[in-house]
């Protein structure tokens, strides 16, 4: 009979790349989905809009926990023109909306701030511009 400590098989030695093995995939697969990303916006980001939007709308790439949800939106003067209350869609867990106050010709700035089901925070911004 041959010995497994001879052939660098000791218990120790498998135990230990057990746990190496376990603790990178571990990682990562909490890696992979760590992060929730903007799938698509309303209005687009960047876009000209000829006709004003009557509300924000974010769509990720995952679901997000209603209750930390943020959006605010706001005028070149830095003025709040969203209704407050930003909120996850009723019959979408990955769309995020906020209702608008009439806007006017100009640029548009949207702030937005969200945690992932995960429990990632993610945050941004971007801006469109109604003529």
């Amino acid at each position: 009979m041959v010995s497994s400590a001879r052939h660098g098989r000791s218990p120790c030695a498998a135990l230990m790349r057990g746990l190496v093995i376990a603790l990178s995939l571990a990682m990562f697969s909490t890696g992979a989905g760590a992060h929730t990303f903007i799938s698509r916006t309303e209005p687009r980001s960047g876009a000209t809009a000829t006709e004003p939007p009557t509300q924000i709308r974010i769509w990720f790439d995952g679901p997000v926990e209603p209750v930390f949800i943020d959006i605010r939106v706001e005028d070149n003067a830095r003025r709040r023109v969203d209704m407050g209350g930003g909120r996850l869609s009723r019959t979408e867990n990955t769309l995020v909306e906020v209702g608008l106050t009439p806007l006017g010709p100009g640029r548009y700035h949207v702030f937005w701030s969200v945690i992932a089901r995960d429990g990632h925070r993610r945050e941004g911004h971007f801006s469109f511009l109604l003529k």
